[in-house]
């Protein structure tokens, strides 16, 4: 396990990126030559606390406002924030959603008229000297939004930062087989830690010597699992987590990194006798087929692709594949409908 250096002072950092404690969400603030990056806000019960950071840390403006997808748990914060800072421009993932959350996040960027991109895979952009690369997703035709999270790569000099929000495997598999550099010195854990992210090939190919996890102490979905910790603790990776050390910083100047705090020696998982997903509804037994009304393909309903679906956009039909196709949905290329 490597050592992490904790010498030398935040003030003469050029570069931090810090995690924000927002509980069972995420948030984190990234600074480069005094130029400011939030991705993601955390959720409502914490929106309060970002902005009071944001303020306590005289951040008046944001560069960039970054949303990784549009659960509630990552950008409920993010309008707490637009309302109280300036932002010049916001990349968002290229996806729509029926929440209301996500209408107001929407509602607010057009009010404070800032410019919003939704960038593809392979653009760029600067926060001063600092460059963020777009690693993913590669696509929107997956079937789960986790899948659709916007994932940056994050370098300043010989740093680099990985951060994926809440991507699961299908989308990591795909940033890997796409051949693009996704090598970092920190790694932001997927999805709190859950067992659909953080695959052997992400971290085969990033390569991390630390990791930051954001996660809710005693949260219900039994977030880290024990299957991400071995994997983590099997590459050798120093863990930060929010859970048990509050907000966490790392400081760079371009060459080498130093943290705010030692790294976590609690290994320890979430509560696994919870589920750690909420239990799909029962299919009806009149449904000869499962639409995922998001990505607009059709499913059998055995199919592995209707577990990872989002209940909000899984419907189920007895509507023959013909009706289907007409109205403009595809077949699922796993199941072969």
């Amino acid at each position: 396990m490597p050592v992490p250096p904790t010498a030398g002072e935040p003030d003469e950092a050029a570069f931090s990126l810090t995690m924000l404690d927002v509980g069972q969400g995420l948030s984190v603030l990234v600074q480069a030559d005094g130029k400011y990056l939030l991705y993601d806000g955390g959720g409502r019960g914490t929106s309060s606390y970002v902005v009071a950071y944001l303020q306590q840390h005289d951040v008046t403006k944001l560069e960039w406002l970054a949303a990784s997808h549009y659960d509630e748990d990552h950008i409920s914060g993010l309008v707490g924030v637009l309302h109280t800072t300036p932002v010049e421009q916001a990349l968002m993932p290229d996806y729509t959603t029926d929440t209301q959350i996500y209408q107001s996040l929407q509602t607010v960027l057009g009010e404070k008229n800032v410019p919003v991109i939704y960038p593809a895979q392979g653009d760029t952009f600067s926060l001063d000297e600092a460059e963020i690369q777009v690693v993913g997703p590669q696509n929107y035709d997956y079937d789960s939004d986790n899948d659709e999270s916007l994932c940056l790569r994050i370098c300043y000099g010989d740093f680099q930062c990985l951060l994926t929000g809440d991507a699961e495997q299908d989308a990591e598999q795909d940033m890997v087989a796409s051949g693009q550099d996704l090598t970092c010195d920190l790694y932001v854990v997927g999805h709190h830690g859950s067992s659909s992210s953080t695959s052997e090939k992400l971290l085969d190919a990033a390569s991390p010597a630390y990791a930051f996890l954001s996660v809710g102490e005693d949260n219900p979905y039994g977030h880290p699992t024990e299957q991400t910790l071995n994997a983590l603790q099997q590459h050798g990776i120093a863990l930060y987590r929010t859970d048990q050390q509050g907000e966490v910083t790392v400081y760079s100047d371009g060459q080498q990194c130093w943290f705010g705090t030692e790294p976590c020696q609690d290994w320890s998982a979430g509560n696994q006798s919870i589920p750690e997903e909420p239990l799909s509804t029962t299919v009806p037994q009149t449904a000869q087929y499962v639409l995922n009304t998001h990505s607009k393909k059709f499913h059998f309903p055995d199919c592995p692709s209707v577990d990872q679906m989002s209940e909000k956009n899984k419907e189920f039909t007895d509507a023959s594949r013909d009706e289907l196709i007409a109205r403009g949905y595809t077949a699922c290329g796993r199941c072969n409908p």
